[in-house]
């Protein structure tokens, strides 16, 4: 392998892991469904933005929790591990990013689970969704550094789980294909297959213009809601505040009235909970005998308005670009 001295996430290492297939690309591309190639693909190509994590607390709890984990494992194997970069000498376009390679070479995954998803990983063991998701990206680490097995290491600080994953050559063989393959298509521009109930559309050329034209009508209108909300929300505060004055001079009385105003002074049943009355009778209600009773699906629309500058914004956009296309400049 060849090691690339590059610190862990810092901007040069985000550069030199968007100009290759990084061991984390692997699963989506290997059939994980957490991601899709063609995501891969965009992120690549620059026309989506990889996903925001900051402040993600199962993020910020594995970075957090790595040193412990390494030195945990260290202990255990009587090992050292060392964190490194490195491409494939065989193949350079797949890289991985290591949290540890052993004395002998072998690479060690860290992961710092939640608790659910760590006694999920003990009970159903190669079964897990742990296991399932992690063992290309193991296996990319195994290839990139030229070994016979790696560790996927569960570790919760007050418990560890260790799965050895030996090489895997035929499996190894599909992901460089399949590593190629799209590398081959981030090259020339040529889109992989998308899944349309995971993908994003990204409108291009005349579409696009189109797209522009409606979101800058969006922005403005929903600009203009959120003052009108804004003044309402002050306005019901204030009422609010009247009303509990009409209440207070009401005394005991159920209605008042005068200049034109009713005040009625009433009490509403709540609504009965249908579903604990089944619970207390038959206990919980098992999943498949819900589904006889589901209502037809409903499909519903939610329209999120980033910021220019919105670290959440996952297609970057150019806020002159609407301009050019509205004569809009203070669409925001």
């Amino acid at each position: 392998m060849k090691v690339v001295n590059y610190p862990q996430r810092s901007s040069e290492w985000h550069d030199w892991r968007r100009n290759g297939v990084t061991a984390s690309d692997v699963p989506a591309l290997m059939g994980c469904l957490y991601k899709t190639p063609w995501r891969i693909w965009a992120e690549k190509r620059g026309l989506v933005l990889p996903e925001y994590l900051d402040g993600n607390p199962n993020v910020e709890r594995g970075i957090r929790f790595e040193p412990v984990a390494r030195r945990r494992f260290e202990e255990r194997h009587d090992t050292l591990l060392l964190p490194l970069c490195a491409e494939s000498t065989e193949e350079p376009i797949v890289r991985a990013s290591f949290d540890g390679i052993d004395d002998d070479g072998c690479p060690a995954e860290l992961k710092a689970p939640c608790e659910s998803k760590f006694r999920e990983a003990l009970a159903q063991g190669k079964q897990s969704e742990m296991y399932q998701r992690y063992y290309g990206q193991v296996q990319t680490q195994i290839y990139v550094s030229e070994a016979d097995k790696g560790y996927l290491t569960l570790d919760i600080g007050t418990e560890y789980l260790d799965f050895v994953i030996p090489r895997d050559p035929r499996y190894i063989d599909q992901l460089v294909n399949k590593a190629r393959e799209l590398w081959e298509l981030i090259l020339t521009g040529k889109e992989p297959p998308m899944d349309p109930s995971r993908d994003l559309y990204v409108p291009a050329g005349m579409d696009k213009d189109k797209w522009l034209l409606l979101a800058a009508d969006y922005r403005q209108n929903e600009a203009k809601r959120a003052a009108f909300l804004s003044e309402i929300k002050s306005l019901e505060e204030k009422m609010e505040s009247t009303e509990q004055q009409f209440l207070s001079m009401m005394g005991e009385f159920c209605i008042g009235e005068s200049a034109g105003v009713r005040v009625n002074r009433y009490v509403r049943s709540g609504s009965v909970d249908y579903k604990r009355i089944v619970e207390d009778i038959r206990g919980n209600v098992p999943e498949i005998i819900k589904e006889r009773y589901r209502r037809d699906s409903v499909v519903g629309v939610r329209i999120t308005v980033r910021g220019d500058e919105d670290k959440r914004t996952v297609v970057p956009f150019n806020p002159e670009d609407i301009q050019r296309v509205t004569g809009i400049n203070d669409w925001f």
